[in-house]
């Protein structure tokens, strides 16, 4: 179903959404990246430089922020992994990841990950990237907030994403990255008041969409944002099995 449904999105970018698509990402970004932050260097290539556009485009400037210092945070991480990766393509992913969080993006029964994920594989067509670095970046941004257990196996855009993500959020672990380099990070991109903003987002996509994050990281959050919304039963689901026994 799943492969269906990105096969099916896929010709909706490609018959449809790609020319405004390619409009919006050739528009020029306002201010310049820097070339390298806290000794990492921000890759420069026509597909980052319309990424970094499309981001700025639809993002607000506190999320924009929030997704750069995802790369920043995640590559610094990979390095001392010593986990290879194509920075282009992470770039991309970290730059588009929270996309479906966006009522823009958003459809009414996807996770806010998987509608990232699609907005971004859209992108990705619309600017004739290989179908190889499309799905790099598709999986990058599904995947963002899975356990790190199921991140450990995957390839390294991947995991720069995910753990730059989750750095950003709860805090990098000081064994990856010095105190110095992190204010660094931040100075070139700041928090923008991250914390109550980035809350008052998950809490307007949990009231908007409250079933769509099940069993995810967001499902207790949603759930005691919209308490009325039903939770399923296991045991009940379990139990209705067709099956004689």
């Amino acid at each position: 179903m799943l492969t269906d449904k990105r096969a099916f999105m896929g010709c909706l970018a490609g018959c449809i959404a790609t020319p405004s698509l390619r409009a919006m990402a050739a528009q020029s970004s306002p201010k310049e990246l820097p070339k390298e932050v806290a000794g990492i260097r921000i890759p420069d290539t026509d597909l980052t430089r319309r990424a970094t556009a499309f981001s700025r485009r639809f993002c607000p400037d506190f999320l924009f922020n929030h997704s750069m210092r995802t790369f920043l945070f995640g590559a610094a991480f990979a390095a001392r992994q010593t986990v290879t990766f194509d920075a282009e393509a992470a770039f991309v992913a970290a730059s588009l990841h929270d996309l479906g969080l966006l009522p823009t993006f958003a459809t009414p029964e996807n996770t806010f990950e998987v509608d990232g994920a699609n907005a971004a594989e859209s992108f990705m067509r619309s600017q004739g990237a290989r179908a190889s670095e499309t799905n790099e970046v598709w999986s990058a941004v599904a995947m963002h907030a899975l356990r790190r257990q199921f991140i450990a196996r995957q390839h390294g855009e991947v995991l720069v994403v995910s753990s730059g993500a989750g750095a950003d959020f709860a805090g990098p672990d000081r064994d990856d990255i010095d105190q110095a380099r992190v204010d660094e990070i931040v100075a070139a991109f700041p928090r923008l008041q991250f914390k109550s903003r980035f809350l008052a987002m998950l809490t307007d996509h949990c009231r908007r969409k409250p079933d769509s994050q099940r069993s995810t990281w967001l499902e207790g959050f949603c759930h005691a944002t919209v308490p009325q919304s039903p939770v399923p039963s296991i045991a009940g689901a379990l139990a209705r099995a067709p099956f004689a026994e």
